[in-house]
């Protein structure tokens, strides 16, 4: 099982050709990232605060549909957070958030699990969550005990946002704190420039990866991605091309391929793409040490996969993941010039 914590949300997409109108879309990055993995035939839980008003029994109702395990969902009566997108020419998305007082970010202690459900070999742990009070504080803490636990693998993704009281000099002591948390940190350049103006992307994941010794992603969007891995090796791959409808989702339709790849395959939807070396033993004790054995051309093929899933989402309106089969295919066609993500 994979359990993924944060946050389910409105998001607000601008309708083409249609000034001033705008599309309600299922989102927020958590319940994104649980409905990829779901859709690529992962078994997942999904750990948030859900409301109880028309939105939130919409959210409530794809994740069930979707498959996902919302026995760790918790009721909450605040209303559903909206987040309000601008496109710009390229396609590129900017957020807005109506967060105040929302249901998402309203965690006490009571309400979060002492330990993950048995079965559990991964926890993704990322979004707006780890960021607004009071609940950041009680999900980093969830974060703190299941790595002091040992054996389950932590996937960060910092999802950084402008706006909503947002200080570089906060956002960057609550990353770097988040982070040492974690086995495997996902971030964006986006991310990064928002947290240190002028700095290289390649310079602050080294400094990330000295923070943690485990694997370093960052997503650059039409330019692939680059990984330092927990083994040693410094990769970078380029992104599978599209035409861009939107970036919305694109980051979480990675993370989602990401997790997905580095977790042992599920026997009941292999990739046949797959090398052999890409299915790791992170079923094993010790994540950390399971992460660190994972040979550079797996990661590679597993940072190309995740590729392939974002440009699948960026061929699409919002955040629509693609499903095992289709992204087994999009795969395979990935390296010929006519793949257009469809």
């Amino acid at each position: 099982m994979i359990v993924v914590a944060g946050e389910a949300l409105i998001d607000m997409i601008p309708v083409s050709g249609q000034p001033n109108r705008f599309d309600a879309r299922l989102g927020g990055a958590s319940f994104n990232v649980a409905i990829g993995l779901a859709r690529l035939d992962r078994q997942v839980s999904f750990l948030g605060r859900i409301s109880a008003d028309v939105f939130g029994r919409q959210l409530g109702d794809q994740l069930a549909a979707a498959g996902v395990d919302t026995s760790l969902v918790a009721p909450a009566a605040e209303p559903t957070t909206l987040s309000v997108t601008a496109l710009d020419a390229h396609g590129k998305a900017e957020y807005g958030f109506y967060a105040n007082g929302t249901a998402d970010w309203q965690w006490t202690e009571s309400s979060i699990p002492a330990v993950l459900p048995a079965g559990a070999r991964a926890l993704y742990a990322g979004g707006l969550a780890l960021r607004f009070p009071p609940g950041a504080a009680v999900l980093e803490e969830l974060m703190w005990r299941v790595r002091q636990d040992g054996e389950v693998l932590i996937f960060f993704d910092p999802n950084v946002r402008s706006g909503s009281g947002f200080s570089a000099d906060a956002e960057r002591g609550r990353v770097e704190r988040q982070l040492e948390l974690a086995h495997v940190i996902k971030a964006s350049e986006d991310d990064i420039t928002l947290l240190y103006p002028g700095r290289h992307y390649r310079d602050v994941a080294a400094g990330w990866q000295r923070k943690n010794a485990g694997t370093v992603i960052v997503t650059l969007g039409p330019h692939g991605a680059y990984a330092l891995t927990a083994g040693g090796a410094e990769l970078s791959v380029p992104a599978a091309p599209v035409k861009v409808v939107d970036t919305v989702g694109a980051g979480d339709a990675f993370s989602a391929a990401l997790l997905d790849g580095l977790l042992p395959p599920n026997h009941a939807a292999p990739d046949p793409a797959a090398p052999d070396s890409a299915a790791p033993n992170l079923d094993a004790p010790d994540p950390a040490a399971a992460l660190a054995r994972i040979s550079a051309d797996a990661t590679r093929h597993i940072l190309e996969r995740a590729c392939v899933s974002a440009a699948y989402t960026c061929g699409q309106v919002g955040a629509q993941c693609a499903d095992a089969q289709t992204l087994a295919a999009l795969v395979h066609r990935a390296h010929y010039p006519d793949f257009h993500g469809k």
